[in-house]
C-alpha cells in the first residue's frame, strides 16, 4: 500500500511542464489545414495550429525520433522551406532544422525561438497545453488525425480551391 502512496506522492510532485513530452514542427506554411493534410498523407497524426508567420504541428507520437521523421517527410514534401522539429522531454527542449529532407545541426533552443510567436513558445515550455488553446479559439487548431486517403482528398480540394480563388482574383 506504501508504494501506491509513494507513486501517487512523485506523481503529485512532477511540475505540470514535465508531466507531459512535447513533440512539434514549427514551419511558414501559411495554411493549417494544407500542414494537417501533409502531415496526415506522412503517416503523422497530429493537430495544426496556425500562428503568426506560419503554422505549428503538435504531434500525438511523443516516441524517441518521432519529430525526426515527421520532420524528414513534410521537408521532402515541400523542400524549399525550413521545418524545425522541437522535442520537449523532462523539461528539456531540443531544436533541429530540416531542409529537403537533411536533418541539421541542433539548434540553441533559445536562439531558434527567438522569434517565434508567443503560442509556440508557451507551448514547448509547457505553460499552456493544445486543449488550453483549443479552448481560447478553436478556428486556428485543424486536426491531422485522419487517414492518408482522407488526407489527399483534402489537399486536393485545398489545391482545387487556391486554384479558382486565384483564378477569380485575376478577373
Amino acid at each position: 500500500m506504501t508504494g501506491a502512496r509513494g507513486a501517487d506522492a512523485a506523481a503529485e510532485e512532477t511540475p505540470g511542464y514535465l508531466a507531459r513530452d512535447t513533440v512539434a514542427l514549427l514551419t511558414p506554411i501559411p495554411n493549417g489545414k494544407v500542414l494537417a493534410a501533409i502531415c496526415a498523407l506522412n503517416g503523422c497524426r497530429c493537430d495544426v495550429l496556425e500562428v503568426d508567420r506560419g503554422t505549428l504541428a503538435i504531434m500525438v507520437d511523443t516516441v524517441e525520433g518521432a519529430a525526426d521523421r515527421a520532420a524528414i517527410g513534410l521537408a521532402a514534401f515541400a523542400q524549399e522551406i525550413i521545418v524545425l522539429a522541437m522535442e520537449r522531454r523532462e523539461g528539456q527542449l531540443s531544436v533541429v532544422p530540416f531542409t529537403g529532407g537533411a536533418r541539421g545541426n541542433p539548434l540553441p533552443p533559445g536562439l531558434a525561438l527567438d522569434r517565434a510567436p508567443e503560442v509556440v513558445i508557451s507551448l514547448m515550455t509547457g505553460a499552456v497545453t493544445i486543449e488550453d488553446v483549443l479552448e481560447k479559439d478553436p478556428s486556428k487548431v485543424h486536426s491531422g488525425r485522419v487517414g492518408r486517403v482522407r488526407a489527399a482528398w483534402r489537399l486536393r480540394k485545398l489545391s482545387r480551391d487556391s486554384r479558382r480563388k486565384q483564378a477569380t482574383a485575376g478577373r
